[in-house]
């Protein structure tokens, strides 16, 4: 007998925690649902005002009373607090619907009449008395949402009526929704229906559309080469623009065609035209939520002149060269170039980039170096952008 008890006494407490668990995950799926329903809900009363907006109900702007506002069974008063205020929001926010509401202290407080037949106890909105006095003083309307849970749907039943003793309906509308579709959490603010949200989506994934005006700011830097008075091409300054193309919305491949032009006065001025082809890297298409990585590859042909352009030769440059260049018309050297490099692009709207370049009519020349070696060519320059697209 005295080992029984503490066996007895084991499984009443696991099944008294047994009990406490399954209390637990019950209320976390109540909580879950509750909050669904709420979205839901949210949902639906927003695309009402929406509908009052586009198509209001009433020409000019008319007092309206939130009479009541029901929630489906077991949500509580809580829930129906949330959809009070949250009609209420979205309506201060949209005049355009025409409706302002208006505090009703008759209608809201509670009347108790006497009669032969017995007492009744209601609100003010629910006595032909004092619905006959507001009719005659004020003109209000009263408004009345009822929302209810019919199977997996959540239904929205809206109707407007006269403050007078039977209550005309002036205007009514019945909304439902699949309790499993994403809510669209429309700002206040900012109504708009599912087909313009959509819309919207579409837009900003195309980034304006396939086709982007880019504007970029790119500075090169040549290596020093071994000329006998280490003298080298000092960084060029270009600034471009052009076009940028993308054969489908997902921008998985790209390609650009870009003019440019450098100059700093008293040292050089430049031409360019430029082709680039971009893979995506970060993913199969453009990311609305995160920086999207590019590997490119492209060349150029670049015409430069000034005193700086000397140093875009095979020879090495001498003294006599340098008076001669000083005598006569500034130098002037045609070329063109291949690069490869990274872009990162944020939201296809701005861009950072780094890449190598090669000039292949002067891999010999003493004027330049490299900053590596790859697929047997010295990349002689480096560079840097920054992209505006537009």
């Amino acid at each position: 007998m005295s080992m029984l008890l503490p066996l007895l006494m084991s499984v009443a407490f696991g099944a008294e925690a047994d009990d406490r668990i399954q209390r637990a995950q019950l209320e976390r799926v109540r909580a879950q649902v509750a909050g669904e329903v709420q979205l839901t809900a949210y949902d639906l009363l927003d695309e009402l005002v929406l509908g009052w907006k586009t198509d209001p109900v009433f020409a000019e702007e008319t007092a309206v009373v939130l009479a009541d506002v029901t929630v489906p069974v077991g949500m509580g008063t809580g829930m129906q607090s949330l959809l009070e205020n949250h009609l209420s929001e979205v309506l201060l926010r949209n005049p355009d619907t025409k409706m302002r509401l208006v505090h009703c202290p008759s209608c809201m407080a509670t009347v108790v009449h006497s009669g032969p037949e017995g007492t009744v106890v209601s609100r003010g909105v629910d006595q032909p008395g004092v619905l006959e006095e507001l009719g005659e003083t004020d003109g209000k309307h009263a408004l009345f949402i009822d929302i209810e849970a019919e199977g997996a749907w959540l239904v929205a039943r809206a109707r407007l009526t006269r403050l007078t003793p039977d209550l005309p309906i002036v205007w009514s509308r019945t909304l439902s929704t699949a309790t499993s579709t994403p809510s669209l959490l429309r700002a206040a603010d900012d109504l708009k229906s599912a087909e313009d949200a959509r819309r919207e989506y579409l837009q900003t994934l195309r980034g304006g559309g396939i086709v982007t005006i880019p504007l970029r700011f790119t500075i090169r830097s040549y290596a020093s080469g071994f000329n006998s008075f280490g003298v080298g091409a000092p960084p060029f300054l270009w600034l471009q623009s052009g076009v940028e193309l993308a054969p489908t919305d997902a921008r998985a491949w790209m390609s650009s065609f870009i003019v440019g032009y450098a100059v700093v006065p008293q040292a050089y001025q430049g031409l360019m035209g430029q082709a680039r082809f971009y893979r995506l890297l970060s993913g199969r298409a453009r990311s609305l939520t995160r920086p999207d990585l590019y590997a490119f590859v492209g060349g150029s042909v670049m015409t430069v002149w000034g005193p700086s352009a000397g140093s875009f030769r095979n020879q090495a440059l001498t003294a006599d060269e340098l008076l001669a260049d000083s005598e006569r018309n500034d130098p002037r050297a045609t070329f063109p170039t291949i690069h490869f490099g990274a872009d990162v692009r944020l939201g296809n709207r701005v861009g950072l980039s780094g890449f190598y370049e090669t000039i292949p009519s002067l891999t010999n020349s003493q004027n330049l170096g490299e900053y590596i070696w790859f697929l047997g060519l010295p990349w002689q320059s480096f560079g840097v952008e920054v992209a505006f697209c537009f």
